[in-house]
């Protein structure tokens, strides 16, 4: 399997929300029954969509993996993070949303940026636009900063790593040394 693939420009929020709540449904059914090989056979599912780029089921599988599901998943910040911020950067508006309250501090630093006006004017961002172009932009460059490949995280054995405050301090890090790169990027 290719490593890479072409990103999708835009991915419509009602579209990523309907199939995220469409798909989740489905898979809660599945654990509700308690049907274990029914959940794996789905989980693997998403797994392979997302191993090929789709940031649907990137967001799908970053919802499972940031609380984990009973006795079939383990709980994992660091692939829920790592989902999320790929589906964000592929264009999943869905997801740049969840990911917004991590943004805070860069998209301030970026929105007073001397050379903001002419962010906007190479970048074609306006008030209808910004969270999305900003958010996506920002979560490219962690994309690159912390080598994520969907193929890699998709055929990556699961394991438990839970939620800790010296995790979550680590990314709000790397978004900020990923700050001044990505206004040099918007601004190329």
């Amino acid at each position: 399997m290719d490593r890479l693939y072409k990103r999708p420009e835009f991915v419509d929020y009602d579209e990523a929300f309907k199939t995220f709540t469409d798909e989740r449904k489905k898979m809660n059914e599945i654990i509700s029954s308690e049907d274990y090989d029914e959940f794996e056979k789905q989980l693997k599912f998403f797994k392979l969509r997302a191993g090929q780029g789709n940031p649907i089921y990137m967001d799908l599988l970053a919802y499972y993996y940031k609380t984990g599901v009973n006795d079939l998943l383990g709980e994992n910040y660091d692939r829920y993070m790592s989902w999320e911020i790929l589906a964000a950067s592929r264009g999943n508006e869905f997801a740049i949303e969840k990911l917004q309250f991590l943004f805070n501090t860069a998209f301030d630093t970026i929105l007073s940026d001397e050379k903001y006006d002419e962010i906007c004017y190479k970048n074609d961002i306006d008030d209808t636009n910004e969270l999305y172009k900003l958010g996506k932009n920002i979560c490219k460059m962690l994309v690159r900063e912390l080598s994520l490949f969907p193929v890699d995280l998709a055929g990556a054995k699961d394991e438990t790593v839970k939620y800790t405050q010296e995790k979550f301090i680590y990314y709000r890090k790397k978004i900020d040394e990923i700050v001044e790169p990505t206004i040099k990027f918007l601004l190329s």
